[in-house]
């Protein structure tokens, strides 16, 4: 901002002065030189002093003017300090604003972030719990069908072993009738039976006689005395194994050990 003052014209005051001066010069010369009395004198001192005025006046004219414009040019540059102050201010006003609500944006974003760790938290430890009543029943479930699978598998056995124990005692009253065709027909049924037993995993076993009893491996009817030093004289109903696993344990009757021994040596002589 700039403020330009008006320029005085300086001559019409230079030559008011001179004619005021030149007035006082013609008083003077017309009185004689300096030695003047009176209303001339006066007149002198009033031409003299008007016209020193008008020499200075446009000179303080312009001071005045100068001084108004260095006033003015330094209430400019206030005000525009001012106004800038002013900018400023809104800027810090607008920031701290600013600032207030990103505070509280961030505010509002960790109460978020820690409810959704506390949701994550909850979820997780309903689906931990939610899993192991999911595993538990599971486990029950799955227990409940193997146990119906062994016992299921034990019912068929008992009854694939129950008639495996017939066709045993019928092959044995078979070879016991002496009838040729009959025990051969007898030891093809038999086979057969094996045969379908073996693909289910059933394993048939017959204890050979002469050999030691052992009450682990071995079964005897109730009711029976058991001689000294019992051997098996004879398989009365097969034992069975069970993919490799006992399952039922052969019946056999008993004789003395010496009592056999002396039979089998009779039956090498004759």
């Amino acid at each position: 901002m700039s403020f330009q003052a008006p320029r005085i014209r300086k001559w019409p005051f230079f030559a008011a002065d001179g004619l005021f001066l030149a007035l006082a010069g013609g008083i003077v010369a017309s009185g004689g030189g300096f030695a003047l009395e009176g209303w001339e004198l006066s007149m002198v001192a009033v031409c003299m002093g008007l016209g020193s005025a008008f020499g200075v006046w446009p000179f303080l004219a312009e001071y005045r003017e100068e001084s108004r414009r260095f006033e003015a040019r330094e209430f400019g540059s206030v005000l525009e300090q001012v106004r800038r102050l002013e900018e400023v201010g809104k800027l810090v006003s607008e920031s701290t604003r600013q600032w207030q609500e990103m505070a509280e944006q961030g505010e509002g974003v960790a109460k978020s972030a820690e409810e959704i760790a506390v949701r994550v938290r909850e979820e997780r430890e309903r689906f931990r719990e939610i899993a192991e009543k999911t595993d538990a029943k599971e486990r029950d479930h799955w227990r409940l069908e193997a146990e119906k699978l062994r016992r299921s598998e034990r019912e068929w056995l008992g009854v694939l072993a129950g008639i495996m124990y017939h066709v045993f005692a019928l092959h044995r009253a078979g070879k016991n009738s002496g009838q040729a065709k009959l025990i051969q027909q007898l030891d093809g049924f038999q086979g057969a039976c094996l045969d379908i037993c073996r693909r289910v995993g059933l394993s048939q076993y017959v204890v050979k006689a002469g050999e030691a009893f052992d009450p682990k491996i071995h079964k005897t009817e109730e009711g029976r005395a058991m001689p000294k030093n019992p051997v098996v004289r004879e398989t009365l109903a097969p034992g069975f194994s069970f993919q490799g696993r006992r399952a039922y344990l052969p019946l056999v009757a008993l004789a003395e050990g010496k009592e056999e021994e002396r039979k089998g040596k009779e039956g090498s002589v004759s």
